[in-house]
């Protein structure tokens, strides 16, 4: 018995890598590992292009929360040079309540999109299939299951600190909502993106 998946859609990954995020780091000042014991960073990017951004909000010693949001043009040799940006962000409500919705979409326990492939696909019927080996025409049971695959979109790469840490990928989030849209983790997930452009006026679609 064979399982056999239909490739609607070619994968490709869209996410960034964690060299990238390396680079970028060193590009904005910041270090690879979250520096408060109370800290959110999502970082963007994906596709042909040298752009990538930065979410960050974090609460301090004193007990005080900032927000800060990073844009990063990376140097592509012989076009354009190393361009970085950074802003101050507000949100709509006090960053405590935001911080606490952050969690109630469970981003200090989702997974990266690599764990969670089996979910990312129709389950297909069992059906008998014919096939020729060595000259001979064999009767055998397939599983035919289908999947969609986005070729091109963003990746978002979050890393999250609270009672404890984690660190998952996600690329497409809301495209593949479209097509599994009872999958949890892709519904919290896009809840989280949601929250941050809704509060802090970012990545608006």
């Amino acid at each position: 018995m064979k399982n056999i998946q239909i490739l609607i859609i070619f994968l490709f990954s869209i996410g960034i890598s964690a060299q990238n995020i390396t680079e970028i780091n060193s590009d904005l000042k910041l270090s690879d590992s979250l520096t408060f014991d109370t800290e959110i960073r999502i970082y963007q990017g994906g596709g042909i292009t040298n752009y990538s951004s930065l979410f960050r909000m974090f609460k301090d010693k004193s007990e005080k929360w900032t927000a800060e949001f990073y844009e990063h043009y990376a140097k592509v040799n012989g076009q354009t040079e190393l361009r970085t940006e950074k802003q101050t962000l507000k949100s709509e409500n006090d960053m405590e309540f935001v911080y606490l919705n952050l969690l109630r979409s469970h981003i200090l326990d989702l997974p990266s999109l690599t764990e969670i492939q089996w979910k990312l696909e129709t389950r297909g019927e069992v059906e008998k299939v014919e096939r020729k080996h060595r000259g001979k025409i064999k009767e055998e049971y397939e599983i035919l299951s289908k999947r969609k695959n986005v070729v091109d979109g963003e990746g978002y790469q979050f890393q999250a600190k609270g009672w404890k840490s984690n660190e998952f990928e996600v690329s497409n989030p809301g495209r593949y909502l479209e097509y599994y849209p009872e999958v949890d983790e892709l519904i919290f997930t896009c809840e989280i993106l949601n929250i941050i452009r809704n509060e802090f006026g970012i990545w608006k679609k």
